[in-house]
C-alpha cells in the first residue's frame, strides 16, 4: 500500500505511523491490536482509539519494518487504511456504501418477516392450518438467511476474530445470541414444531447496524479536522533559482532552509518561512480560525498552511517541511486522537468485565429454567444475551470526547492529549503568563516625539531602516514601518547602546537613553514602546472569573509592568520577576493546596510549568517547546476561546456521566427482567440497540452549540 507523509514518517531510526484500521468496533479489538503490536521487537508505543479506528505506533526502524506492523494488523482481521488522500476518501466512501447496503437488506427483510411472524403469532393463539404455518416458517428462514450472513457479516466476522485472538468481545455475545436464535429456529422449522425467532434475529441485526452506522458517521466527522490540516499542504513548491531568478517546481522534500519560494495568489504557503517581499495579505483561517486575512510586512514569520490572499509573494524557507507548524500540528493531533482518556479506559475495562459475567449468567439462567420449565429456558437465555450486550457502556465516553474535540476545534482549540477534555472540565484555578499570552507579545510604538516639528513618518522609516537587521525584541516594533526608499547600508549594533548606520547618505543612531533617534546635530526623535494587551483579554478574564475560576498572573517581567496588567484585568493574585523554576514552584504550591490548575503560556520558559500543570494550554504562535508540553493548543489569537472551551469541557463531562449512568442502569435493570423470562428476545434487541443509540446521540450534544441556559 503506498505511503505518504501523513501516513508514516521515519528519521534517525525512529518511526511513527498513524492509520485507520477498518473493523475496530469495541475495546477488545483495540486491546488485541495493542497487545499484538506491543509484543513486536522494536515497538515503543501503541495507541488505539476505538471511536475513530485510529492506530498510532512509534517504533525503532533499525529493528522493525513498517510492513511487518501493517501485516500484523491485517492478520488480526483489520484493514490498515491511510488517514488522508484518495485512498482514505475511497475507503470512507466504500464503508458508507456497504453499510447502507447491509442496512437496506436488513430493513427490507425485517419488514417482510414482521408480516409473516404476525401471522404465526396469531395462528398460535387462534389456530392456523399446519401447512400454512410450515410455509410461513420456511419463508422466514429463506428471508433471514441473507440478513444474518450478509447484513450481519461484520458482527460474525468480529466474533470470529475475537475468538481467534482468545478474547471475549461484545461481538461474541451478540453473535452467540444471533446464531443460537437462527439455528434453533431453523431446527424447529425442519421438524415443523416449536417457536421460531427469525424476526428477532433480523430486527437485532438491523438495529445493531443502525447504531454502528451512527458511530461510523461520528468517526468520520471526528477525523475531519486532522484530515483538513493534513490535506492543506501541497506536494510541491515553486523554488526560485539563485542563478537566474526562474521559479522551478520541486518536491517539498527537496527544500532547504534559506531557499526562496514563489507563492501565487490563492496558493497555500508550503513551509514555514519569512516574508521576502514588501507586504502580503495572508489568510491563516485553517490554522487559527480567524476569518479575515491579515496584512504582513517584510521579515514577518509566515506559517506553512496559510493561504496567499493577495498578489504573488516570495517567502524564504525558515523550517524544513517535516518541521513546519502544520506538520507539527498534524502529528500532535494524530497522537492525541489515538490515545485513550482515563474515563474511556475505565468504561472499557468495565465492559470487558461485563462480557464474562454475561456469559456465566446466561449459562446459570439456562440451568435454572431447565429445572423449572425447560420450554422457557432458551428464550430466557437468548434475552439475557441480547439485552445485556455492553455496547452502550463502551461507547459512553469515547463518543462524547470525540464530539467535544470536534467542537473545540471549531473554537480554535486543538486537543493534544486524550485526558485534556476531562482535565479542562475539573480545573478551579487558571494561571496565566503575561508576555505573548495576555499581551500581544510584539511591542508597539505608542508615542512619538520629534524635534522642531520634524515629520513623524520619516522618523519612523529611518528608525525602521536602522532596526531592520536587529534581533532585539524592541526592533519588532519598528518592522511594520519599513519602506523601500529608506535603507540602511552599514548598520552596526553596539552592545548596550543601540544601532548606528547610514540611511540615504546620512549617519544616524538609535538607542539609549530610552529609545531616541539622533544624527550629528543631536536628538531628532524619541519613541515610547509598549507591549499592549490583547483586545479581548479583559472580556476573557472576566468570563473566567464568572465561571468561578481563581486567576493567577505569573510573569518574569518587572513588578510594575505586571501589576499594571493585573490591575487592568482585575487579577488579584500576582507573581512577578519569576524564573522558570519559580513559576514551577508557584504551581506546585497551588497543587499542594488542593487546587486543580490550568496553565496558559507561550514561551520556551513556560515549558516546565505547562508540563507540570493538571491541564495546560499553549498559544498557537508560541514556541515548539510550549506546544509539546501543552495538552491543548489555542490556535486563535482570541482569548475568549478559553472560557468557551471550559464550558464545552464541563458540559462534555456531564454528558459522559449521563451516558455511563444510563448504560449501567439499563444493563443492570435488563438482567433480572430477561433472566425471569419477562422479556422476549425481540424486545431485548430493541432495548439494547435503543440504549446504544441513545448514548451515541446524547454524546453528539457535546459537539453542538449549547441551548440558552444550558451552560454548566
Amino acid at each position: 500500500m503506498p505511503l505518504d507523509g501523513h501516513w508514516a514518517s521515519e528519521s534517525l531510526g525512529e518511526g511513527h505511523v498513524v492509520f485507520n484500521a477498518e473493523g475496530i468496533h469495541c475495546g477488545n479489538c483495540a486491546r488485541s491490536i495493542r497487545k499484538t503490536l506491543g509484543e513486536l521487537e522494536g515497538v515503543r508505543r501503541v495507541e488505539v482509539n476505538v471511536v475513530n479506528n485510529r492506530v498510532s505506533v512509534d517504533w525503532d526502524t533499525s529493528k522493525l519494518a513498517l510492513g511487518r506492523i501493517l501485516g500484523q494488523v491485517s492478520a488480526l482481521g483489520f484493514k490498515p487504511v491511510p488517514l488522508v488522500g484518495e485512498a482514505a476518501a475511497q475507503a470512507q466512501q466504500t464503508e458508507r456504501r456497504l453499510a447502507l447496503k447491509r442496512i437496506g437488506l436488513a430493513a427490507l427483510g425485517s419488514m417482510q418477516l414482521m408480516m409473516y411472524t404476525v401471522a404465526l403469532y396469531a395462528g398460535a393463539l387462534q389456530g392456523i392450518d399446519e401447512r400454512i404455518a410450515e410455509y410461513l416458517r420456511w419463508t422466514c428462514l429463506v428471508i433471514t438467511t441473507p440478513v444474518l450472513f450478509y447484513s450481519g457479516a461484520p458482527i460474525l466476522r468480529g466474533a470470529l476474530a475475537d475468538l481467534r485472538r482468545r478474547v471475549l468481545g461484545m461481538d461474541v455475545t451478540v453473535s452467540l445470541a444471533l446464531l443460537l436464535a437462527f439455528f434453533a429456529s431453523s431446527w424447529n422449522t425442519l421438524r415443523n414444531s416449536g417457536e421460531v425467532y427469525f424476526d428477532s434475529v433480523a430486527m437485532f441485526v438491523l438495529l445493531l447496524l443502525i447504531g454502528r452506522f451512527v458511530e461510523m458517521r461520528g468517526r468520520h466527522q471526528a477525523a475531519q479536522v486532522t484530515d483538513a490540516l493534513a490535506k492543506a499542504l501541497p506536494a510541491t513548491a515553486q523554488r526560485i533559482r539563485s542563478e537566474d531568478g526562474v521559479a522551478e517546481r520541486v518536491p517539498l522534500a527537496a527544500l532547504r532552509i534559506g531557499d526562496l519560494l514563489r507563492v501565487n495568489t490563492g496558493q497555500v504557503i508550503p513551509v514555514d518561512g519569512t516574508l521576502a517581499c514588501e507586504g502580503a495579505l495572508i489568510d491563516e483561517s485553517l490554522l487559527s480560525g480567524e476569518p479575515l486575512p491579515q496584512r504582513h510586512v517584510r521579515h514577518d514569520a509566515i506559517p506553512g498552511g496559510a493561504v496567499n490572499a493577495g498578489s504573488a509573494l516570495t517567502v524564504r524557507v525558515s523550517r524544513l517541511p517535516g518541521e513546519s507548524t502544520l506538520h507539527e500540528l498534524v502529528r500532535l493531533l494524530e497522537r492525541a486522537q489515538s490515545e485513550r482518556p482515563r474515563l474511556g479506559l475505565a468504561a472499557e475495562r468495565m465492559a470487558s468485565w461485563f462480557v464474562v459475567r454475561i456469559l456465566l449468567l446466561t449459562v446459570l439462567v439456562g440451568v435454572i429454567w431447565q429445572l423449572i420449565d425447560p420450554a422457557r429456558a432458551f428464550p430466557a437465555m437468548l434475552a439475557v444475551l441480547v439485552a445485556t450486550c455492553p455496547c452502550a457502556l463502551s461507547l459512553a465516553t469515547p463518543a462524547a470526547i470525540a464530539a467535544a474535540s470536534s467542537r473545540l476545534a471549531k473554537l480554535g482549540v486543538l486537543v493534544m492529549r486524550a485526558d485534556a477534555v476531562e482535565g479542562l472540565a475539573t480545573v478551579d484555578t487558571v494561571m496565566l503568563d503575561k508576555t505573548g499570552t495576555l499581551t500581544l507579545g510584539s511591542p508597539r510604538i505608542t508615542r512619538i516625539e520629534t524635534a522642531d516639528g520634524w515629520d513623524k513618518t520619516e522618523a519612523l522609516r529611518i528608525a525602521a531602516a536602522l532596526e531592520a537587521g536587529s534581533q532585539h525584541p524592541l526592533a519588532l516594533a519598528f518592522r511594520e514601518h519599513q519602506h523601500a526608499a529608506w535603507q540602511c547600508e552599514d548598520a552596526r549594533e553596539i552592545a548596550g547602546q543601540g544601532i548606528e548606520g547610514t540611511v540615504n547618505g546620512q549617519r544616524w543612531r538609535i538607542g539609549q537613553p530610552g529609545i531616541t533617534l539622533s544624527d550629528d546635530r543631536g536628538r531628532r526623535a524619541s519613541f515610547e514602546v509598549d507591549d499592549p494587551l490583547r483586545d479581548d483579554a479583559t472580556l476573557a478574564t472576566a468570563a473566567l472569573s464568572t465561571l468561578g475560576l481563581q486567576l493567577v498572573l505569573l510573569s518574569g517581567d518587572r513588578r510594575e509592568a505586571v501589576q499594571r496588567v493585573a490591575n487592568t484585568l482585575h487579577i488579584a493574585v500576582v507573581h512577578a520577576g519569576l524564573r522558570p523554576a519559580d513559576k514551577l514552584q508557584r504551581l506546585r504550591e497551588a497543587q499542594s493546596a488542593g487546587r486543580r490548575v490550568l496553565m496558559l503560556g507561550d514561551g520556551i520558559n513556560d515549558g516546565p510549568v505547562l508540563a507540570a500543570a493538571n491541564v495546560s494550554m499553549a498559544m498557537g504562535r508560541g514556541s515548539s517547546i510550549a506546544h509539546a508540553a501543552g495538552d491543548l493548543l489555542l490556535l486563535r489569537e482570541s482569548l475568549q476561546s478559553l472560557p468557551e472551551a471550559i464550558r464545552v469541557a464541563r458540559r462534555t463531562l456531564q454528558i459522559v456521566q449521563q451516558n455511563l449512568r444510563w448504560a449501567l442502569i439499563y444493563n443492570l435493570a435488563a438482567v433480572p427482567i430477561a433472566a425471569l423470562g419477562l422479556m422476549p428476545p425481540w424486545v431485548a434487541a430493541i432495548g439494547m440497540s435503543a440504549s446504544s443509540l441513545l448514548v451515541v446521540m446524547n454524546a453528539r450534544r457535546a459537539g453542538s452549540e449549547p441551548a440558552a441556559g444550558d451552560d454548566p
